[in-house]
């Protein structure tokens, strides 16, 4: 087998850590809500998978949803912050990813919508140098696990299947990406990453 020509990442869970109940927690603080209610109104109601999925087309439209369903009245900026909370920096992810800068090029493949495009990118600006795509769910139209996002990526990438070398920290998407030709790692933690990319 060919080694795989580019090397294709996720972002919740391995690019960063995420902790949807930590996220939970300050969006109650932040919207005097019951974590369980915030999660109710824009969680399970379909609303987050909504944005990952595109229907929410820019920033300004998600952070309006937000406060009609909420009744948040504070600034963009903490309602950004708390939106993004789930998300803590993985350094030892992005050294290992810098250290490998250059030898193929590397896509962030996410499920996520317009609002972390925008936030993480402008408070984290740093963990984003080493990848040459930003693939955003959103601007996909499709949502990992689905088979028409792992086909949606190559035609951005003008890659086949054998090309792909993907580390991703849900067994079910890692699954996906096998069925789809991909080489497929699951991310267990930053040496996995390490040892994926000497592939």
């Amino acid at each position: 087998m060919s080694r795989p020509r580019v090397v294709v990442v996720d972002l919740g869970g391995v690019l960063f850590h995420f902790d949807h109940a930590s996220r939970l927690r300050h969006m109650a603080d932040a919207f005097e809500l019951a974590a369980d209610r915030i999660d109710e109104l824009l969680w399970r109601s379909g609303f987050s998978a909504d944005c990952d999925a595109g229907k929410y087309r820019n920033p300004a439209e998600i952070r309006q949803y937000i406060r009609a369903a909420t009744g948040f009245t504070g600034s963009d900026d903490r309602l950004d912050a708390a939106w993004c909370s789930a998300f803590r920096p993985d350094q030892a992810v992005r050294h290992v990813l810098e250290r490998h800068r250059g030898t193929r090029p590397t896509a962030l493949f996410t499920n996520n919508g317009p609002l972390e495009e925008d936030a993480l990118l402008r408070l984290y600006p740093t963990m984003f140098d080493s990848f040459d795509h930003l693939l955003f769910s959103h601007r996909l139209g499709h949502r990992k696990p689905d088979p028409a996002a792992f086909a949606t990526v190559l035609k951005r990438l003008g890659a086949l299947p054998d090309d792909i070398l993907f580390v991703d920290d849900s067994p079910a998407n890692t699954a996906a990406a096998r069925a789809a030709g991909w080489t497929a790692v699951h991310f267990q933690g930053p040496d996995t990453l390490e040892h994926a990319l000497s592939l």
